[in-house]
């Protein structure tokens, strides 16, 4: 009876080995030439797949504050985010931007949300 036994404990062992050397062969598959529009996306992560939008607003530049790295804008209304005219400060991390926004003078800005900031992306 104990050869059987010892038979049985090295048949499970095998087949678990063999699982446990499938599994890790896929971890690394090749991709290449796969179809992916078929494949479902549901569980991807949203960060994975989404973009940033970016929005745009025209208006005058009310204050330019380069030491804090903000502008002021009184904008138009900004169709893409359905928000009326008003006046807001926005962040500016590129300090090259700094260069196209003078007080009193128009600017057509690109901007973007970034945490809890909206930062401008470009001025025209």
């Amino acid at each position: 009876m104990k050869p059987i036994a010892i038979l049985s404990l090295l048949l499970a062992l095998s087949a678990s080995g063999t699982a446990l050397a499938q599994s890790a062969s896929t971890k690394n598959m090749d991709m290449k030439g796969m179809d992916m529009k078929t494949m479902p996306m549901d569980n991807m992560s949203s960060s994975a797949t989404a973009k940033v939008a970016t929005h745009q607003a025209t208006g005058v530049v009310k204050t330019v504050d380069t030491t804090k790295g903000t502008v002021t804008l009184a904008h138009g209304p900004v169709k893409s985010l359905n928000w009326p005219a008003m006046t807001m400060t926005f962040v500016v991390k590129d300090k090259v931007f700094f260069d196209k926004l003078s007080v009193d003078k128009k600017a057509t800005i690109d901007f973007a949300k970034q945490g809890t900031d909206y930062v401008v992306t470009s001025v025209k």
